[in-house]
């Protein structure tokens, strides 16, 4: 991996969405994930921002404190997400597929007959909420 070939590429291409990807598969960073912390470190150098790393020094992470935090925040945030194929708005807007529940007919039948037993839904409730006390 080389540090400098993935600084050079996010100072030419940060961007330009294709070329950045490109440019870090090039320098040695595949995945995502694989290039967070060269990420954070040249957002880092780019705002004048702080980083640490983990106690096992495979994680960079931003310092909170740092008068540069939000700075480099933005940035390593908008890089991630061009290294992932969205942007900012697109990751905003994206709404979690509703659950669509199915009823099996065995179910089905099973509500019917205790609808049936009850009368109708207002008493069907008030028994449903009795049995599940």
């Amino acid at each position: 991996m080389s540090k400098q070939a993935a600084f050079n590429t996010l100072n030419k291409f940060a961007t330009a969405r294709v070329q950045l990807i490109q440019g870090m598969i090039d320098a040695g960073y595949p995945t995502a994930e694989d290039a967070r912390n060269v990420v954070i470190e040249w957002a880092c150098a780019k705002t004048g921002a702080e980083f640490r790393w983990n106690k096992d020094e495979t994680k960079a992470m931003l310092v909170s404190s740092h008068p540069k935090y939000e700075a480099a925040k933005t940035t390593v945030r908008d890089v991630m997400l061009n290294l992932q194929g969205t942007t900012r708005r697109q990751a905003s807007s994206a709404k979690a597929e509703p659950t669509k529940t199915r009823v099996s007919a065995e179910e089905r039948a099973a509500y019917e007959a205790f609808l049936a037993a009850c009368g109708d839904a207002g008493r069907a409730l008030t028994v449903f909420k009795a049995l599940t006390k």
